[in-house]
């Protein structure tokens, strides 16, 4: 049964961490400070600025802790790092974020080659870092890897994803990302998905997290939302890719997302021109046109100025 589109929607701005992640030219430590700065004027309130994770296998997140110190935890805005186990996490704790996310994958191969453990070895270390967390008072998010399928392995059961879930849950971990690593989920197959989720699990747990890597990133991103999941993740300028996944481009879109929720009549809350702004400020950053239709447009009508 498909939810009405009624309500808002929230957008989870991914750009800073799985966004740059990928960047093999080092970012400045000043313009990811300039640009989560920016991110945060057009309204976004829950931003993911980083990761605590080995500089040699990520090298682009090696500031993280000069990151989250220069941006603080403003009231009303939740700033989030990812962690990988245990020695990330104490790390991320001591920077004062107030958000931790994890990885957990629902492939073995995938686990083996992003994090580097069995999918048992990660749900172990989850249920460390969520103990850890509930200590220091953060909340803990978990990113379900290749929910819709993986490159490795192919699709992903559906009977696989509730399984996962029901021994995330019992570890104590309060937030689900749906995560579609490679970009081979379908609008059915995500709508089908998401529908059983929310008929097992509280709706209010999940956010969905999607790449465009074969165009159907927007298309999902509606069949999620019409079946119940109302908290997006996105990177603005759709920025993005797994260093760990062959041939993995961008994320969905965040200006493309709020674009096409604000048209249908569904709110983000968020203020378009400073959006738009900190989308061309990512541009000029990197130096590289960006993959979003709506950075696209706004070229095109700046031509023909």
């Amino acid at each position: 049964m498909l939810s009405d589109l009624s309500g808002d929607v929230l957008i989870r701005e991914v750009g800073l961490r799985d966004g740059l992640q990928n960047e093999k030219q080092f970012v400045a430590t000043e313009d990811k400070i300039r640009l989560a700065r920016a991110l945060t004027a057009a309204g976004l309130r829950e931003i993911e600025i980083t990761s605590f994770v080995s500089p040699k296998a990520v090298p682009q997140m090696r500031d993280a802790k000069e990151i989250v110190a220069a941006l603080g935890q403003p009231e009303g805005v939740t700033y989030s790092a990812l962690v990988v186990n245990r020695r990330g996490a104490e790390d991320a704790i001591a920077s004062g974020v107030k958000e931790l996310q994890y990885v957990v994958s629902c492939s073995e191969t995938h686990s083996q080659k992003n994090v580097r453990m069995s999918v048992d070895e990660a749900l172990q270390q989850a249920a460390i870092i969520s103990d850890l967390a509930k200590e220091n008072g953060l909340t803990i998010r978990t990113a379900l890897s290749a929910t819709f399928g993986c490159p490795f392995e192919g699709k992903t059961s559906y009977d696989r994803v509730y399984d996962l879930l029901e021994k995330l849950f019992s570890l104590g971990v309060e937030r689900v990302s749906l995560s579609d690593t490679a970009g081979l989920g379908n609008p059915r197959q995500v709508a089908q998905l998401c529908q059983g989720i929310v008929a097992r699990f509280p709706e209010d747990r999940f956010s969905l997290h999607l790449h465009d890597t074969r165009g159907l990133g927007l298309a999902c991103t509606l069949a999620g939302v019409w079946a119940g999941i109302r908290v997006i993740e996105s990177s603005i300028g759709g920025l993005g890719g797994c260093p760990f996944v062959p041939n993995a481009t961008g994320n969905i879109a965040t200006e493309d997302v709020v674009y096409m929720m604000e048209e249908m009549g569904i709110s983000t809350g968020l203020d378009w021109q400073q959006l738009m702004n900190a989308a061309m400020m990512a541009e000029k950053i990197l130096g590289r046109d960006l993959n979003s239709k709506q950075l696209s447009l706004t070229r095109i009508l700046q031509c023909r100025e």
